[in-house]
């Protein structure tokens, strides 16, 4: 056979197809009613400002590459060995995890190569599995993540073509208290007027469905709410900056071609409109007050649901990740934004003159007002979870707030 096909659905549509060649190279073929229907209900905003076929490239075309567990990380070495799959066997990859992804895409193989997708059925390979009955989704990112289902007061790995309404992100063995961590910055984020589903921390002992050798010597897990599920199982959709800008996953610290977060809010703002484009300048003033050398593009996304215009979803992956000092203030220069502002990536350099030049450079003349306001609010609510944050938390805030100019001159 010249060519494996996968069918791209969303809720009710048919919108495309991946299509792989016999060199291992991919391509995006659009739906021709769909296309011609405006694109409704909607994929993504790199098609519709570049509608059509793509060309044919190695691996899957970016959009469909930010779907799945990034190259070389454990989740996505762990899912390979499940399926008997290479890292680099990304088309492969998305046919057997296209069931369940981010967002409400999806991924079937056409009838034609279906056999040459089945998991792996010999003892061995079946071994990696974390029960014959179930199946883990792909999940976007380095760590290890599971979508699960709330059974009472635990939480399991769904049966397989069901989908779970729960993430739970393990700790890995070098972060500790990284579950308590993420839990602490989400409830100070939405004590500071964000958008932020429900979540907590859940004993490691509460998890039903995983190999017990994944779960190390922690003995807690983050637990956070999808919002790209309703109650009742239906999908909304979404996209990460990555996929909407049409880059690869290897470049959601914007280093080539070069993406700041200036340039990053200039495009939420044209294409979801102001009032998302200034909550997201909130949100970033919220990164800079916690800490967190994280915010890269795949921790921001886009909602369309079933709208013609997105907004940005709820907030996600906000970790105060100076409470480790490696990636705090005892690195040589300190911590670093993932993505430049107003030309600085140094924490310890920005200044109101750094929020003049990211509104110069944004062109967006509020951009340096809404900053100013999440700094603001997050000083402000701090107060109210001090108490419970973890020590390691707390005292590298002390020292963040005293070392970063425009939070050392804002608030209380």
């Amino acid at each position: 056979m010249s060519e494996r096909v996968l069918v791209v659905s969303l809720p009710g549509r048919r919108v495309g197809e991946v299509v792989q060649d016999r060199e291992g190279r991919a391509q995006w073929r659009p739906d021709a009613a769909w296309e011609a229907g405006g694109q409704h209900p909607r994929l993504g905003a790199s098609f519709l400002l570049r509608p059509g076929r793509r060309p044919r490239v190695p691996g899957l075309p970016n959009w469909f590459d930010n779907l799945l567990p990034e190259r070389e990380s454990e989740l996505r070495r762990r899912l390979c060995a499940m399926y008997s799959l290479r890292d680099g066997q990304s088309f492969a990859l998305l046919a057997v995890v296209g069931h369940d992804l981010l967002g409400s895409a999806y991924v079937s193989p056409a009838a034609s190569i279906s056999d040459d997708i089945e998991p792996p059925t010999t003892e061995e390979d079946a071994g990696h599995e974390p029960s014959p009955d179930r199946r883990l989704s792909a999940l976007t990112g380095n760590q290890l993540k599971f979508s699960m289902s709330m059974v009472g007061e635990r939480l399991a790995v769904p049966a397989r073509n069901e989908s779970g309404a729960w993430i739970v992100k393990l700790p890995g063995q070098q972060w500790d208290e990284l579950a308590e961590v993420e839990r602490a910055t989400m409830t100070w984020a939405a004590r500071s007027g964000f958008d932020v589903p429900e979540h907590f921390t859940v004993p490691i002992a509460r998890l039903d469905g995983l190999p017990t050798d994944w779960l190390g010597r922690a003995q807690s897990a983050y637990a956070i709410r999808r919002f790209d599920r309703r109650d009742d199982g239906t999908r909304i959709h979404n996209e990460d900056l990555c996929q909407a800008l049409d880059l690869p996953p290897a470049n959601k610290y914007g280093n080539d071609p070069k993406v700041t977060l200036d340039g990053a809010l200039r495009f939420v703002t044209d294409f979801a409109g102001e009032a998302a484009g200034r909550e997201m300048g909130r949100r970033i003033g919220f990164v800079i007050a916690s800490g967190n050398d994280d915010a890269h593009l795949k921790n921001w996304s886009l909602l369309w649901g079933d709208a013609v215009r997105p907004t940005l979803t709820p907030c996600y992956d906000l970790v105060c990740t100076i409470a480790w000092p490696d990636l705090g203030w005892e690195r040589p220069d300190g911590p670093r934004l993932a993505l430049g502002l107003g030309q600085e990536h140094l924490f310890r350099k920005i200044d109101l003159a750094t929020l003049d030049t990211f509104a110069e450079r944004s062109q967006i003349p509020w951009a340096k007002d809404e900053v100013r306001e999440g700094i603001l609010r997050a000083k402000e609510s701090w107060r109210e979870i001090e108490g419970v944050a973890p020590e390691r938390m707390r005292r590298a805030l002390e020292i963040h707030w005293k070392n970063v100019p425009v939070l050392s001159t804002m608030g209380s």
